[in-house]
This record gives structure tokens, C-alpha cells and sequence, in this order.
């Protein structure tokens, strides 16, 4: 099914880079966009340097994320778009979190914007997993109180789409089996187009991110320059 582009789009990004890599096409055309990154936390200085920190060329968690947050700042404005950070970290500084724990934050979000919400379909990584869950968590709620009020403010209507994550796609059988897991507990999926054509802009905008691109092989690069991918996700 093709779909003309959503103006007013929120993107829920687990972390600094996922919502550019797999949606800033679409980011690039829609005229009020917002990033909201969940696991953007910066980390206490005297937590230990995860392998993937140093490889990056980083000498602590604090500083790669302080660093990254400035790098996905620059990305936002390359796009015209906006940004805002949760304070979760991200999983590889060893603080774990439940669904729960991101629902609250997402939700007081979300039920301000309205619109149309893109959320990850949850491949592979944890901090993907569980972000995709709080989403669907969160839609589960305002589905059960279409008309709830909190505060004083009525919800907003919102159309729900996901996103397939770039990187993570193109392992064999990730997605499928998402898919299949979805279906069987009742949710209806079907699949979408956007007609976007702003791959340079998104080039762009990626770039922004340069401290992580250097250790991506051909393959990984190649798939985040590869269409992007969108289920449309309805309610029985």
C-alpha cells in the first residue's frame, strides 16, 4: 500500500542513530518531525568503557555519549528535524530497565503530539526489543481510552506504523519472525510506502553520526542506504 507522506510524525528512536539510519528519508519530507531517543542517557564518568566505546575512539561511556548527543544534534538540523533525549542508558552501561520503566516517559510524550507515531519493530539488539515493546505497550493504553484525560488534555488521535531497524534487517529471518510473533498474539500488520526521494539528504544526515560510521563494514553501510521499510499497524 502506498501512503503520502505524514506531515506531522514522532519517531521513536532506541537509540542515537537508529531513527536517521532507518527513517530519515521520510524525516527529511515530513514538515514537523520529532526523534525521540530512549536509551540517550549519559552514563556516570566512572562507569567502565565498553568495548564498543573504545573501539569508537572514546575513553569513557560519559564522553561517547556526550559526543553522540551532539553528533545526533547536528544530524536533526542536516534533516530540519527535531530531537529529544530520554535519560535511560543505553544497555551496554549495565543499568537495566523494564517496559514499564519506559511507558510513563514515552506516553507523556506521545499523548501531547498525537499524529503519526513510528516505532522499531525490535530486532536483535535488547535495548531495540524493549523499546519496541513500550511502544506497543504505550498504544495499548490510549487504545483502551480512546478518549482519556489526563490533566485536563484529551489525547489526540495517532496512526501507528513500524519500522524495520537498518542494520539489523538484513540478518536472516529477524523480521519474519517478528512478524510471525506480532500476528499470533492479534496484531494486524500490513505493509506501506512512503514516496520519499530524499536519499542525499539522508546521506547527509547520517554522516552527521562519524565516530560510529568508520567501524561499519560495506554491508551495514549499503543497508542503511537501502529503501526503508514500514508496516502500518492497525487495531482489530
Amino acid at each position: 500500500m502506498r501512503l503520502p507522506i505524514p506531515q506531522h510524525i514522532t519517531v521513536i528512536s532506541p537509540h542515537l542513530d537508529d531513527a536517521v539510519f532507518s527513517c530519515g528519508c521520510l524525516l527529511a519530507e515530513s514538515r514537523d518531525a520529532l526523534v525521540i531517543t530512549v536509551f540517550a542517557g549519559v552514563p556516570d564518568p566512572e562507569i567502565a568503557t565498553p568495548a564498543w566505546d573504545k573501539a569508537t575512539g572514546f575513553s569513557s561511556g560519559y564522553q561517547a555519549v556526550l559526543a553522540r548527543r551532539d553528533e545526533d544534534a547536528e544530524s536533526m538540523r542536516r534533516l530540519g528535524a527535531k530531537g529529544t533525549w530520554l535519560n535511560f542508558w543505553d544497555g551496554q552501561y549495565g543499568r537495566g530497565y523494564q517496559t514499564t520503566d519506559l511507558v510513563s516517559a514515552l506516553k507523556t510524550i506521545l499523548e501531547q503530539r498525537g499524529g503519526t507515531v513510528l516505532m522499531p519493530m525490535g530486532l536483535s539488539h535488547p535495548d531495540h526489543l524493549l523499546t519496541s515493546n513500550a511502544c506497543l505497550a504505550v498504544r495499548e493504553a490510549f487504545l483502551l481510552a480512546q478518549q482519556y484525560v489526563e490533566d485536563g488534555i484529551t489525547n489526540r488521535p495517532m496512526n501507528w506504523f513500524v519500522y524495520e531497524e537498518a542494520i539489523y534487517r538484513r540478518l536472516p529471518g529477524l523480521v519474519l519472525t517478528r512478524l510471525a510473533a506480532w500476528r499470533q498474539a492479534g496484531l494486524k500488520m500490513s505493509a506501506v510506502q512512503f514516496p520519499t526521494s530524499s536519499a542525499k539528504k539522508k546521506a547527509h544526515a547520517v554522516g552527521a553520526y562519524r565516530s560510529q560510521l568508520p567501524l561499519f563494514g560495506a554491508s551495514k553501510r549499503a543497508d542503511i542506504g537501502s529503501p526503508e521499510r514500514y508496516w502500518r499497524l492497525d487495531a482489530e
